[in-house]
């Protein structure tokens, strides 16, 4: 019978103290995405068990469990590291894991996460030999098999082999980056003494620990960043209060994050002493210099945010309402709405522009709010100017073009143009504060674009109140912080309708539907919570020459222009699909229409070139086409000949590599 590790030892290592992780049987990486936001306790572990992990290994979370991995294959090195960590920590009984003897590994606990530390790799022609700190957004094994001995992993520490799920986190010894570095060092000496004998040289040199915490700067939640400006005193107070204050390792980390929040003033020391009270470990005699102390050390803070990943944004306190209730005549009087465009766009409101693919909702919303951050008139509406923030968080170099385009189409600089773009990807469920405050850096943003907002949700099922109450939450946070508003970039689904959780319409202040017949396109003002809805605006594309490519092929974007047409929207009823031979209701050319719709959505109108390669590109990411993401697929063959079927069909035009749209 397959060993059940993780119903075994699961259940004692969160009790006493690890964040614990599965791993499946016969890997390393454990089970699960974005695994190193896990928290995992009894109920989880249970439920794990459950669902067909009872026999999954168990991994541990690095983060504030490190631990030191002597991948060394040399038994007299390998024991020399032995007897140099537990000079490190005398007094200690090490807990000690072996897979692959002479390899071993002990873990130990912090207080301050920290990015992983790593030796240069060695090699002497047989094994590599190396020593790395494992820490901060990693894991390491606890209980599984090992793949190479196919033996069970096993814990000793001098005194029992009762292993590490029985051992409490809080009695492991403290590493901090200083000893973790010792550690390291302590290995490369005894390497550059195998290294000078010849029994061993240098395969892989590593890079230094600046790089590494480098490269943990782009963490928005790493213990690097400053200081979190727009929580309240009492959003900072219930945070500190999830802590368990019965543990000194979370008392310690209390007063480290107050410390930094507050800059090492009163305030925050005040919120850490009245919290401290409540535990059984308050050492008030002490409680001044342990504070003093946290503004000495030579290592990163934890911030707030580390607390805010962990427990998620906190509610904003109830505050007083202030004002008393007065009679309707004066409250009318004083209430006035504010809008961006009149009548069009509201101040401060979420707004959601939507449109199938090809419809051109990213030209009409970028035409809009250029006209704000100009300050020119709106198709005969009055207009407030202020600067716009644009996310384009997906087709970041076709965005550049239709920036360009704009510039040339209007015969203004863009430097006149106080639009503000991020190119790139972006996660709203972990990132909405970060973009909150380079928004705030920008300073007098008044609208906000997310273009679009399945790239800003990936993973988040669009259906559901869930998915879709998170990226309204997120939206109504940056409303809320910056005073801009928000306009959602969506998707429509196969009846026209806006794609996905009914409750995304019901929460916009204004929604935007845009629909394409041909060569008309026309915005329809469905929603509008303060003014008049079911305005429409005619526009089309006009396609500008940008430059020529090193092929000498003519790149070109397009701007929007004004137009008295209108494209009328369907009545909704979807027509009985046809098994004949029709391109536009068969089902034999179901996928073809769809791979049109992507095409049309890259390139946006008729008359622009696409390099043949850029297709395929984006079919192979299109997630209804590749759910799973998988490598090449489909195949580069098969999708070239759908793009002849549709040339067949006079859907496109294909000159050498070039596509162009015919409709």
């Amino acid at each position: 019978m397959m060993p059940q590790y993780l119903k075994a030892k699961g259940e004692s290592l969160a009790s006493n103290g690890y964040f614990v992780v599965p791993i499946r049987p016969g890997e390393k990486r454990p089970r699960g995405a974005a695994w190193e936001q896990f928290r995992a306790d009894s109920a989880q572990i249970k439920k794990w068990c459950s669902n067909g992990s009872a026999n999954d290994g168990v991994g541990i979370l690095a983060f504030n469990t490190p631990a030191a991995d002597i991948d060394v294959m040399d038994v007299a090195v390998s024991g020399a590291m032995m007897d140099a960590i537990d000079a490190l920590f005398p007094g200690y009984a090490l807990q000690t894991r072996v897979g692959l003897a002479p390899k071993f590994l002990v873990p130990f606990r912090t207080d301050t996460p920290f990015g992983k530390i790593t030796s240069n790799v060695y090699t002497d022609g047989t094994h590599d030999h190396k020593v790395e700190i494992l820490a901060d957004g990693q894991q390491w094994v606890a209980y599984h098999e090992h793949p190479d001995t196919r033996k069970p992993y096993e814990w000793f520490d001098g005194l029992s082999d009762a292993g590490i799920s029985a051992v409490a986190r809080e009695s492991l010894p403290v590493l901090d980056t200083a000893l973790a570095r010792k550690i390291v060092e302590t290995f490369e000496i005894l390497a550059a003494e195998r290294v000078s004998s010849g029994a061993w040289s240098v395969k892989t040199r590593a890079a230094s620990v600046k790089n590494n915490d480098a490269a943990r700067a782009n963490d928005d939640f790493g213990p690097h960043t400053p200081p979190v400006a727009d929580l309240s005193r009492g959003q900072i107070e219930a945070l500190i209060h999830k802590l368990d204050f019965d543990s000194r390792d979370q008392w310690v980390r209390a007063g480290r994050i107050l410390h930094h929040q507050f800059d090492g003033e009163q305030e925050g020391f005040d919120i850490w002493e009245a919290w401290s009270a409540n535990s059984t470990k308050y050492d008030a005699a002490n409680q001044v210099t342990v504070w003093e102390s946290f503004g000495h050390r030579s290592d990163s803070p934890e911030t707030i945010r580390g607390l805010i990943k962990e427990f998620g944004q906190p509610e904003k306190a109830q505050e007083p309402i202030g004002e008393e209730f007065v009679p309707a005549a004066r409250f009318a009087s004083e209430q006035k709405v504010e809008w961006h465009i009149k009548h069009v766009l509201p101040k401060r409101g979420l707004i959601v522009v939507y449109g199938a693919p090809g419809s051109s909702k990213s030209f009409f919303a970028l035409d809009m709010v250029a006209h704000v951050a100009r300050g020119l008139p709106w198709r005969g509406h009055r207009v407030k100017q202020s600067k716009i923030a644009y996310v384009a968080a997906e087709g970041v170099a076709g965005f550049g073009s239709r920036l360009a385009a704009y510039s040339k189409g209007h015969g203004v600089s863009l430097d006149d143009v106080p639009v503000f773009v991020r190119g790139g990807s972006l996660v709203l469920k972990t990132q909405v504060l970060a973009l909150c405050e380079s928004i705030q850096k920008i300073g007098g943003v008044g609208i906000v674009v997310i273009d679009t907002l399945s790239a800003v949700t990936p993973g988040e099922n669009e259906n559901v109140s869930e998915g879709m109450g998170l990226a309204v939450n997120a939206a109504n946070l940056i409303i809320e912080s910056t005073g801009a508003s928000v306009i959602l970039i969506h998707h429509t689904n196969k009846t026209g309708e806006m794609r996905g959780w009914s409750g995304l319409l019901g929460a916009a202040d204004n929604s935007i539907r845009i629909e394409r017949k041909d060569d008309v396109r026309t915005a329809h003002i469905e929603k509008q919570k303060e003014g008049k809805d079911s305005a429409e605006y005619g526009y089309k594309l006009r396609v500008i020459d940008l430059y020529e490519d090193g092929d000498g092929d003519m790149v070109t974007s397009c701007v929007v222009e004004e137009s008295e047409e209108i494209a009328k929207k369907p009545d909704g009823r979807r027509e009985r699909m046809s098994t004949g031979g029709d391109f536009a209701t068969s089902e034999k050319y179901s996928k073809a229409r769809h791979y049109l719709s992507i095409i049309q959505q890259e390139v946006g109108l008729e008359g622009a070139n696409i390099d043949e390669a850029d297709v395929i590109h984006a079919i192979q990411a299109d997630e209804t086409v590749n759910p799973l993401k998988e490598q090449d697929h489909p195949k580069a063959s098969n999708i070239k000949r759908t793009l002849l079927a549709l040339a067949d069909k006079g859907k496109i035009k294909r000159e050498g590599r070039w596509i162009r749209l015919t409709l």
